[in-house]
C-alpha cells in the first residue's frame, strides 16, 4: 500500500498538471466491462453527485492528509470550497494522460481539464482505493494523528508516554501518527536502533528523540527518492520510485545487515511482517513480549512473539 512518501510523490507530480485548471468533463465507469467486477466500492458518491460536484469546478490546490490526496475545489470565486478525496488503497493510481480514453479495464475515473491534451485518470486493479467528494474534511480524516514531518518532539514524546503498545504497532496506528505504514515503520525503527517490540511508554527521552529524528530522516529521504516501488507503484507521470534500493531491513529476511552483517530477522506484529536486525536493534529497557527464535537453513531468520 502506498505510504506517506509515495502519496506525497504523487501529489507533487500531479500538482503542476491540475492546479488552477477547471474540470470540463467527468467520466465514471463502475465495472471492468461486460460481466466484469463492479467498482461501486471505490466511489463514496453516486455518479450524479460526482458529476454535479466536479464539472465546472476549479482545482485550486492539491495536498496530502496522511495517505489521502486532497483536491480543494471551488465552483465560483468566493464560493464555498469542496474537496475531492482520493485514497489509493493498495493498487490505486492517479496518472496524467494526454488522451480521454480509458487506459485499461481497471480505469474507473477520467477528469477532463480546460487545457489541450490534459486528462487525469484513476485506475485501481484491486479496487481497494476510495474516491469521494465532501464539503469539508470528513471526521475520519480529522481524527487521524499528527503529521510525522510536522509534529514537535515534545508532542511526539507525550503521545508515546500515553501508549503501552509495541513501537511497530504504534507507528502503524494512524491515530498516533498519520501516513506511516509497514515499510517506513521498519526502516525508521532500524535507523533509530530500536526493537520493534519495545513498548512506547517505556522509551527514554533519548530513545524517543532518536525515533523522532529517524522517522523524519527516513521519510524525507524516501520522498527525495520518489518513494518505494515494491510492486506497481509509480507517480502521476509513470516514474517508479528508487527508495527500495536503499531499504536497510524491509523484506530483507535472512540477508546480512548492512551495518553489522547479522542476518535480518522477521516477526509478525499487528498482523504485519516486521523486519529488524537483532544486533543493531537489541531488546533492552522497554521490551514487550518474549521472543522465540526460529531457524531456517541453519540460520536464525524469524522471531515469534510469546507471552510477557
Amino acid at each position: 500500500m502506498p505510504e506517506l512518501p509515495e502519496v506525497e510523490t504523487v501529489v507533487r507530480s500531479v500538482r503542476p498538471w491540475v492546479t488552477g485548471r477547471r474540470i470540463t468533463g467527468v467520466e465514471v465507469r463502475l465495472a471492468e466491462g461486460p460481466g466484469g467486477k463492479a467498482a461501486f466500492q471505490v466511489f463514496r458518491n453516486t455518479v450524479q453527485e460526482l458529476r454535479r460536484a466536479l464539472t465546472g469546478a476549479v482545482m485550486e490546490e492539491v495536498s496530502r492528509h496522511g495517505k489521502t490526496i486532497v483536491f480543494r475545489l471551488r465552483r465560483a470565486p468566493g464560493g464555498a470550497p469542496r474537496f475531492l478525496l482520493v485514497h489509493l488503497g493498495m493498487t490505486g493510481r492517479l496518472t496524467c494522460e494526454t488522451f480521454p480514453e480509458f487506459r485499461s479495464q481497471h480505469t474507473y475515473l477520467v477528469l477532463g481539464l480546460d487545457a489541450p491534451g490534459r486528462w487525469l485518470h484513476y485506475a485501481d486493479t484491486r479496487r481497494f482505493g476510495r474516491i469521494r467528494v465532501a464539503a469539508s474534511l470528513p471526521s475520519d480524516l480529522a481524527a487521524l494523528g499528527p503529521e510525522p514531518l510536522e509534529v514537535s518532539f515534545e508532542e511526539f514524546f507525550r503521545r508515546l508516554g500515553c501508549r503501552r503498545a509495541m513501537l511497530k504497532s504504534l507507528l502503524l496506528d494512524q491515530r498516533f501518527l498519520r501516513g506511516l505504514g509497514n515499510i517506513y515503520a521498519d526502516e525508521s525503527l532500524f535507523r533509530a536502533g530500536l526493537h520493534p517490540a519495545s513498548l512506547g511508554s517505556r522509551l527514554t527521552r533519548a530513545q524517543a528523540l532518536a525515533l523522532h529524528r529517524a522517522i523524519r530522516e527516513t521519510l524525507r529521504l524516501a520522498i527525495k527518492e520518489g518513494g518505494s516501488s515494491i510492486s506497481d507503484y509509480a507517480d502521476a507521470e509513470g516514474r517508479a520510485g528508487r527508495f527500495q534500493f536503499l531499504h536497510q531491513v524491509y523484506q530483507r529476511t535472512g540477508e546480512p545487515c548492512f551495518r553489522c552483517g547479522t542476518p535480518i530477522r522477521r516477526m509478525v506484529i499487528a498482523s504485519r511482517s516486521t523486519h529488524f536486525c537483532p544486533r543493531c536493534q537489541r531488546r533492552g529497557r522497554g521490551a514487550g513480549r518474549r521472543e522465540t527464535v526460529v531457524e531456517k537453513g541453519g540460520r536464525a531468520v524469524e522471531t515469534v512473539l510469546g507471552g510477557r
